[in-house]
């Protein structure tokens, strides 16, 4: 398993992965592209030559960073590739205070990685 930031050729085939989860934001593959080309930071998990997983994040390089998507394809889950995802996107940098939406019952697997519920997020929904 091979685990690298994404490349432009990767675009589609990411997208395709995500489309489970998120295809009401990635269904038009320019957005999707303008998603990835403003994201700070990306990884891939790619297996043989088919991309299983994706991450990607926001961060000032300082203090702060969101996770904004993390997806693994179904059949190759619970084998640690969305917490190796986690650790190469956040670098293991202990100076940075990491925040992201857990849904769809994923709070588990963030907590197992060291994650807990925020008491102090605030958010402001888009129309």
């Amino acid at each position: 398993m091979e685990f690298r930031p994404i490349a432009s050729h990767d675009y589609e085939a990411v997208r395709q992965l995500c489309e489970a989860g998120w295809q009401h934001r990635i269904a038009e593959p320019e957005k999707f592209k303008m998603m990835l080309d403003n994201s700070d930071r990306t990884i891939v998990a790619v297996d043989g030559s088919r991309i299983v997983g994706f991450a990607r994040a926001l961060c000032d390089e300082v203090s702060n960073g969101y996770i904004s998507m993390v997806a693994v394809a179904p059949n190759v889950r619970r084998q640690g590739i969305g917490s190796e995802l986690i650790r190469q996107l956040t670098k293991d940098d202990h100076d940075i205070t990491w925040v992201l939406r857990a849904g769809r019952g994923s709070d588990g697997f963030w907590k197992k990685i060291g994650f807990k519920t925020s008491e102090i997020a605030m958010e402001k929904w888009r129309a």
